[in-house]
């Protein structure tokens, strides 16, 4: 993609008053933003980076300018509440400067890789974080969709094809309960791409724009699969048990979250651009997580 060095100029200027341009690049960015990162230099001469997200249209997902709304509003609060994420600076909704809505953030350095941390410092890391951010107070955030049952929407990403035919029969026999447990914030992609490190400590919780309030066990169920993508088994138990350590768990519900995050995942997976060997090798390992909650839920 080209990058309008004009438009980028406007927009850092915009989010950080009488700097100069010094110039803008492309930054790996998710499934649904585009990211870009502007270099800028501030009327004390200091060099400054900001970052853009563009979010885009997406079938799973709300109109890009409710949710870059939602997310610099939830970034605001989060800030204020000292979580370790990027400063929200500015919102472009209706600007005309780049296509299609946007919010500009501080740069925050670190990096999402493992480096010489050991991967059980990380995940528990990790878990403590999700624990902070599921205990945060709801009454000061933007409004957030709610995220409280897997059922019966689970059954829209379950296939009807001879394998899943047990997983189905086991979910069609339960009577889960509706969710009634005081609601939580959610951040709704909780996976090891959106926490940025740096010397051993959890510096950035990135992208928020999939966040909610409901179900904290959704969050647990997605956090855990990821970390089984990352790093393997042993780790995503341990981060479960970490979490548990802090919050009571419902065994039953936690099963009913993990085939939904999976069963979702491999639904949507073929949207995400991943190379086709991945791809192959984390829809298997999603199938063998959905069997093993399968598993509990008949227990």
């Amino acid at each position: 993609m080209l990058i309008d060095v004009d438009a980028f100029a406007t927009v850092g200027r915009q989010a950080v008053a009488g700097a100069r341009f010094v110039g803008a690049r492309a930054l790996t960015g998710g499934v649904s933003t585009d990211v870009h990162a502007i270099d800028l230099e501030d009327r004390d001469g200091r060099m400054q980076t900001v970052v853009v997200r563009q979010h885009r249209a997406k079938s799973w997902k709300s109109g890009p300018a409710d949710i870059a709304t939602r997310e610099y509003r939830l970034l605001e609060f989060l800030h204020q509440a000292g979580v370790p994420v990027p400063r929200p600076l500015s919102l472009g909704v209706g600007a005309a400067t780049l296509p299609g809505p946007y919010l500009v953030i501080e740069f925050v350095e670190g990096s999402t890789e493992l480096g010489e941390q050991p991967v059980s410092d990380r995940v528990s890391i990790a878990a403590d974080a999700l624990v902070r951010v599921h205990s945060l107070p709801l009454d000061q955030l933007p409004k957030l969709p709610t995220r409280a049952d897997p059922l019966p929407e689970v059954f829209d990403y379950v296939p009807d094809e001879a394998r899943w035919q047990p997983i189905r029969t086991a979910l069609e026999r339960i009577t889960a309960p509706r969710f009634d447990s005081p609601p939580t914030l959610l951040h709704g992609d909780f996976w090891p791409g959106n926490l940025l490190w740096r010397d051993g400590r959890l510096v950035a919780i990135l992208d928020w724009e999939d966040a909610a309030v409901g179900d904290p066990l959704s969050d647990l169920a997605s956090g855990c699969l990821e970390v089984l993508y990352a790093y393997g088994q042993d780790a995503a138990e341990r981060f479960v048990r970490r979490y548990e350590e802090q919050s009571t768990i419902d065994r039953r519900r936690f099963a009913l979250w993990r085939v939904y995050v999976a069963a979702a995942g491999c639904h949507f997976m073929g949207e995400w651009g991943l190379p086709a060997e991945r791809e192959a090798r984390m829809r298997a390992q999603a199938f063998a997580f959905i069997q093993d909650a399968a598993t509990d839920l008949n227990d």
